[in-house]
């Protein structure tokens, strides 16, 4: 179970929705519970995306023969593949678990994408830690490690930038990768080749984990709903 931690509004979303097309491209059946979206702004965003076109111009349906084109492929791309959008704004670990053998059940199921992880079906996360807790060791090992399937999702951060139930999360998953924009500063220092953004693997049971002032360099751009790989500042090994 690998997770991405945030603050709000810092490209969680963004980052899943990227991690579900990586894996419809190797042609993985990919169910992906979303707490955020309903599925046609999830689309929009998709499309987006997919056709390299801003997500406003999608959203609006106000575009040209050329971006038609586009969609019309990516749709046609997507309906080849194996993957479920399902819009839960609250769940706990039961409607989850039958979320998900629903789908498995229909479908089949190699990578399951939970975005994000709440207590207590609260719209706000970690209301209820010990839940939390509950909730993140079900998915790892009752989902994910029963079904041998991967598990991706996100957590949100407090301000100070810190998983709010960090202890309870920490025990009960595999890996948190930490998402944060760069500063002003730190974009100078490292050069605009290397993005706007940082990537800091926190906590990690699968390997090494980066230290406070480490991180892997990214270029966000969010009105595509894209992540790319910049230059690196630094060499990153095995990054």
């Amino acid at each position: 179970l690998f997770l991405f931690g945030g603050k709000e509004k810092s490209g969680k979303s963004m980052m899943l929705l990227q991690v579900a097309v990586n894996m419809i491209r190797q042609k993985k059946k990919v169910l992906y519970i979303d707490s955020e979206l309903n599925s046609r702004l999830f689309t929009a965003r998709l499309l987006a995306h997919l056709t390299k076109t801003e997500f406003m111009v999608i959203k609006s349906g106000r575009y040209g023969k050329d971006v038609i084109d586009k969609v019309e492929q990516a749709i046609a791309w997507l309906k080849e593949r194996e993957f479920t959008h399902i819009y839960l704004p609250s769940f706990d670990s039961q409607s989850l678990y039958t979320t998900v053998k629903r789908v498995s059940h229909t479908q089949g199921i190699d990578v399951l994408i939970v975005d994000y992880f709440k207590a207590g079906g609260s719209t706000e996360a970690y209301e209820n830690y010990a839940e939390l807790g509950k909730l993140t060791d079900m998915v790892k090992n009752q989902i994910c490690g029963a079904m041998n399937i991967a598990g991706v999702g996100a957590v949100q951060l407090t301000h100070q930038g810190k998983i709010a139930d960090s202890a309870k999360i920490g025990r009960n998953v595999s890996t948190v990768a930490f998402i944060q924009a760069k500063t002003p500063e730190e974009i100078l220092a490292d050069g605009e080749e290397c993005g706007n953004t940082k990537l800091r693997v926190g906590i990690n049971r699968n390997g090494r984990q980066q230290g406070d002032e480490e991180y892997i360099d990214l270029k966000f751009t969010g009105n595509l709903i894209r992540y790319d790989q910049a230059k690196q500042h630094t060499e990153q090994v095995p990054y």
